[in-house]
């Protein structure tokens, strides 16, 4: 198998995992895969630099300073960026998460050093332009309040802020329609200058190109980037609560939004690859899932029912979500949890091993783009897996035994201090589960 996937992916990329890491002068990581099936490079920036650093009162700061880089620069208006970004038929893109923020582009080969001084201009000397924040302020405002009437950002949303109340994660990186209104110039320009430099940052490049003339590229632009002595960017571990919390957000729908879940690994957590194929076969394996078949295909109780984890550098969570009929949530509710106490319980060899040929199968499957390819290097990056890690994949799913998974499902999945959000036209005294402490 481990032949099949190398074959695969040397197929799609012209290469077997050959991740390539250097180190400019300045500090800025660079991590190169050469690819050279077509004449073209996708690369993507990455800035230690994301919400979990907006100030309190000021969330969606980090999104709004990401936002603002290719809205004009020292040199070149909006229009202007726009304009020469379009004329190589290129893309770049502002990005922001909860860890990182920062730029991605895709570009015919040819044109790599071109947009690559655009991306180092943007990312070294935005303007910051007062009448470009006021317009992106009122954008983000906009797309805030437009989610407060689908059900399902309203959803995922409200769980969030459950599970880390005051904690930086508990707010998406768009912010809040009070906190994004309030940040002004200032703001914007300090969060810049305080982390937008190239050692709190790395770059990923796949595509056709040549280590050597990349590295001289990026010396030409985003090597003149000043390094500086960076703050401390320390952030405080979330805090998980000793009993079952719940909220229900009421909504006039027919339908009810229900998320189940808890507290989760964070990015450093070293038995990720037993969470991630315990979660396989709970609720993240589609409709072969325990859950799907549980509460969809025997009980008819909701088309949408899954589980899955996301996980931060400073924390995680995981998360069981069902959409149901309001007058079924109960029976929802019940079924999530014991499915939940079930795969504590026991986990068959054969579940193990359909899990498993999942995992082996999948990897070469899941990133046979250039785009995909870049994400999975970040990750690979972000994670401090090492550079070989595409190539230890299938040896540590196969390593897996029965007891990992459940030594990881007793870890991380908690029925007796889970967290409960509920979107709909549903009353707590619904839920037939004692011991929820339900919060206005």
């Amino acid at each position: 198998m481990r032949v099949l996937i190398l074959l695969l992916i040397s197929f799609l990329f012209g290469f077997a995992t050959n991740i390539e890491r250097d180190t400019l002068e300045n500090g800025l990581v660079v991590l190169a895969v050469e690819a050279h099936k077509i004449p073209v490079v996708e690369f993507k920036v990455y800035v230690r630099a994301g919400s979990i650093l907006d100030p309190p009162g000021k969330e969606g700061l980090a999104n709004l300073v990401s936002k603002m880089l290719i809205r004009g620069t020292a040199r070149s208006s909006y229009d202007k960026i726009v304009m020469s970004i379009e004329s190589v038929g290129g893309v770049l893109t502002p990005f922001s998460s909860e860890d990182y923020c920062g730029m991605s582009g895709k570009v015919l080969s040819k044109d790599l050093a071109r947009i690559v001084d655009l991306m180092s201009e943007c990312l070294q000397n935005p303007s910051f332009d007062t009448l470009e924040l006021f317009r992106l302020k009122r954008e983000t405002v906009s797309l805030i309040r437009a989610q407060s009437d689908d059900p399902f950002s309203v959803s995922e949303k409200g769980f969030r802020g459950l599970v880390f109340r005051d904690h930086p994660l508990g707010h998406f990186p768009v912010g809040l329609e009070g906190s994004v209104s309030s940040v002004n110039n200032t703001d914007v320009r300090d969060f810049h200058a305080t982390y937008y430099h190239p050692n709190n940052a790395f770059l990923v490049c796949v595509g056709d190109f040549s280590r050597d003339s990349l590295i001289a590229v990026l010396n030409q632009t985003l090597g003149q980037w000043q390094r500086v002595d960076l703050p401390s960017l320390a952030v405080t571990e979330p805090v998980a609560n000793e009993h079952p919390v719940g909220r229900i957000i009421p909504m006039d729908i027919s339908q009810a939004y229900i998320l189940l879940g808890n507290m989760g690994p964070n990015y450093g957590a070293l038995d990720w690859h037993s969470v991630r194929v315990m979660n396989y076969i709970l609720g993240g394996g589609g409709l072969t899932s325990r859950i799907s078949g549980a509460i969809r295909e025997e009980k008819g109780l909701a088309y949408i029912a899954y589980s899955y984890f996301q996980r931060f550098k400073n924390g995680g969570f995981f998360a069981a979500e069902v959409q149901t009929k309001k007058d079924m949530v109960d029976e929802a509710v019940q079924s999530l949890l014991h499915e939940i106490k079930e795969i504590r319980r026991e986990i068959t060899p054969d579940e193990l091993d359909w899990a498993k040929k999942f995992y082996t199968g999948y990897l070469p499957l899941a990133y046979d783009t250039y785009s995909e390819m870049a994400d999975i290097v970040a990750q690979i990056e972000i994670a401090g897996y090492g550079l070989d890690y595409l190539e230890r994949f299938e040896d540590h799913i196969n390593a897996l035994t029965v007891d990992d998974l459940k030594n990881a499902a007793i870890k991380y999945l908690h029925p007796d201090r889970f967290y409960l959000l509920i979107v709909g036209d549903v009353k707590p005294e619904e839920i037939k589960v004692e011991g929820i402490e339900w919060l206005e």
